[in-house]
């Protein structure tokens, strides 16, 4: 019989994103404590990754182990909470630990290392985990040790479901590479926020009659100095008894000495409590720093199974680039991004596996919103926004130095061309395409996913417009947009009745129209039909239209582009319809510093009352996310 080795686990690397490829499995990321655990004739020992013995700490979890069907083994897996929603929870366990209530404790076994004398760490991890799971496979219901399975799908994919249904992240594992002790990254990690351990170097005193602690001094090292990460709160979720504890054992290691190098400035300088620096603590939190200070920190816990000494500043590594779907076909890797270094700017954070860079950059000053706020809004927005995206040419709109004036298309922004030496920010997902245009062949990009979106708003786009035909039909338009554009001097009420006078001779040809509001002062009238024409004949058509309009309101209605000569009316713009000719995308936010979005609404809701810039960065969430154009999808309308 050979001696079971001693644990030691591999560990994961931070990646930038999530990879892709035939050649990773992916794990949903759990909330706990990793454990190994060794089996011998009946004998159970739970090992933390420091070699720390947790076995009295977990009798429930040694009863299941002795349930598995074997000799001896040694397994690796996390041991955690699972709370009513199935996520779990790093605070909750340390409750437990406190004597509160353990319902939910479950040991998560993903990895086989020994089993009955055979080393099954120098196997593939595929086959490892199907002998893992075979073991596993006859436990009873509601026992607390569960098999981890894995996910042969597309990191990225995976990824943002597991941030929607509120899970910590995902780990990315080689699914041909056996069990290598130590970081690599044969082992990626992706998270949905940013988390990591940090040294614990001080503490404030609570508020008023509060007992326990105001809030933790965090640092990581840097070299051999420690430097200061920031203050972050307790929080609501840990219990008093908890908290109590917490104090005695952190006054235990009170110093007069500051641990921080340099000394935290001012009040929190002056009056924290110093603490020698050998305790870990996680902490949850938003993003860094431009001086390397954790933003919105919370936490969530004591580390006791990873020591002070080797916590650093974690940062992303590159995730691998798509790799071929060929068995057996090289791993290509993507650009390393940017170092960052100490003390400088955060390098970037990630948002549905795409990294941001400069993420505390302000796009709208006067609210204060950041980059990051506005790759996260599309993230939320994807959904509604790429049936009006998706397969159709782009011209956008760039602006990397913040909106602060009215007129930010002519001063602080610029549209790009549709030229190569454009688009050399732009890679997968976005889609670059070719399409002769009179004189040249111009570049387009199309995205057709929400991660495609979000690389947008990396490459510092504001605004998104679209063409009126798909990439695979670009010579058949398949819709017509009617821009109603007051002039100054035009109330809403006139806006509203131009709408609707439009919509009654549409319908007089026995087609229906739907209305956008435009993120601007006026409206658009979108038309969708079957893509049977060419582009001269439906730019002929438009223009039709807007001339009978025209004829039948020559008061308040207008044709001519001059503003000069139509502050009091209303243009009926019909040029956008011409082969080339964009609009704004729905859900697309523009260029101004209220931020609104340009955004679909029903015939319904066009009222007095309504605000044809209702809708903004802060409030668009708000919206319903029923679309109000659903009957837009299922029409086949023909233009006459």
């Amino acid at each position: 019989m050979v001696s079971l080795p001693p644990f030691r686990a591999q560990l994961a690397t931070l990646s930038a994103s999530a990879p892709s490829g035939w050649q990773w499995l992916h794990e949903l990321k759990y909330d706990g404590y990793r454990m190994g655990c060794e089996i011998d004739h009946g004998s159970v020992r739970l090992i933390s990754r420091r070699g720390r013995d947790w076995t009295s700490s977990f009798p429930e979890l040694v009863a299941a182990v002795r349930l598995l069907p074997l000799t001896s083994a040694l397994l690796d897996g996390e041991v955690a909470i699972v709370l009513p929603n199935g996520t779990t929870s790093f605070q909750a366990l340390q409750n437990a630990f406190a004597g509160a209530p353990r319902s939910g404790l479950t040991y998560f076994v993903f990895d086989l290392l020994h089993l009955d004398g055979r080393n099954v760490a120098l196997e593939p991890l595929e086959r490892r985990k199907a002998e893992c799971e075979r073991l596993m496979q006859d436990l009873p219901p509601g026992c607390p040790l569960k098999y981890s399975r894995h996910f042969d799908v597309d990191g990225p994919t995976l990824l943002a479901s597991a941030c929607a249904l509120g899970a910590e992240g995902i780990v990315s594992k080689r699914r041909d590479k056996p069990y290598r002790p130590g970081k690599n990254e044969l082992w990626l990690k992706s998270k949905c926020v940013e988390r990591q351990e940090f040294v614990i170097g001080g503490f404030t005193d609570p508020e008023g009659t509060r007992d326990g602690i105001g809030a933790l001094l965090i640092g990581y090292h840097e070299g051999p100095a420690l430097r200061f990460g920031g203050k972050v709160g307790t929080g609501p979720g840990f219990t008093a008894k908890y908290l109590a504890e917490l104090r005695a054992e952190l006054e235990q290691l009170e110093s007069k000495t500051c641990p921080f190098e340099p000394r935290p400035p001012g009040w929190l300088g002056r009056s924290a409590h110093w603490l020698k620096p050998e305790l870990t603590g996680e902490v949850l939190f938003t993003e860094w720093t431009q001086g390397g200070h954790v933003r919105h920190g919370s936490f969530q816990g004591i580390r006791r199974d990873k020591r002070a000494a080797d916590v650093v500043r974690e940062l992303p590594a590159p995730a691998n680039a798509p790799a071929s779907p060929l068995a057996g076909a090289p791993t290509r890797r993507r650009k390393r991004a940017k170092a960052a270094t100490a003390g400088s700017e955060t390098d970037h954070v990630t948002v549905l596996g795409v990294a941001i860079t400069t993420p505390e950059r302000l796009v709208y000053p006067e609210l204060n919103f950041t980059k990051l706020d506005l790759a996260q809004l599309y993230a939320d927005l994807a959904e509604l926004a790429l049936p009006y995206l998706a397969n159709r040419p782009l011209t956008l709109v760039r602006c990397d130095k913040g909106v602060r004036a009215e007129d930010a298309l002519r001063r602080e922004c610029k549209f790009l061309r549709h030229e190569p030496g454009w688009h050399r920010w732009a890679h997968a997902p976005i889609r670059r395409v070719q399409i002769q245009e009179q004189k040249k062949v111009g570049e387009y990009l199309v995205v057709d996913s929400a991660e495609g979106l979000i690389a947008l708003i990396q490459g510092d786009i504001i605004e998104l417009h679209v063409w009126n035909a798909t990439i695979d039909g670009v010579e058949r338009p398949d819709r017509i947009v009617f821009d109603l554009d007051p002039g100054a001097e035009v109330p809403w009420t006139r806006v509203l009745d131009a709408a609707r006078l439009l919509r009654s001779e549409l319908e007089k040809l026995g087609l229906e129209c739907w209305p956008k509001l435009t993120g601007g002062k006026g409206l658009h009238i979108v038309l969708p039909f079957r893509a049977e024409h060419g582009w001269p004949e439906v730019y002929a058509f438009s223009r039709a239209v807007a001339e009978n309009l025209v004829r039948a309101q020559p008061e308040c209605l207008t044709l001519d582009f001059a503003k000069a000569g139509r502050r009091a009316k209303i243009l009926i713009d019909y040029k956008r319809n011409h082969r080339a000719a964009v609009a704004v995308a729905a859900y697309s936010t523009r260029a101004n510093p209220a931020a609104t979005l340009s955004v679909p609404i029903a015939w319904s809701e066009l009222k007095q009352s309504l605000d044809p810039q209702a809708f903004n960065v802060h409030n668009i969430h708000a919206r319903s996310k029923q679309d109000p154009w659903r009957d837009y999808w299922t029409c086949k309308q023909r233009l006459r």
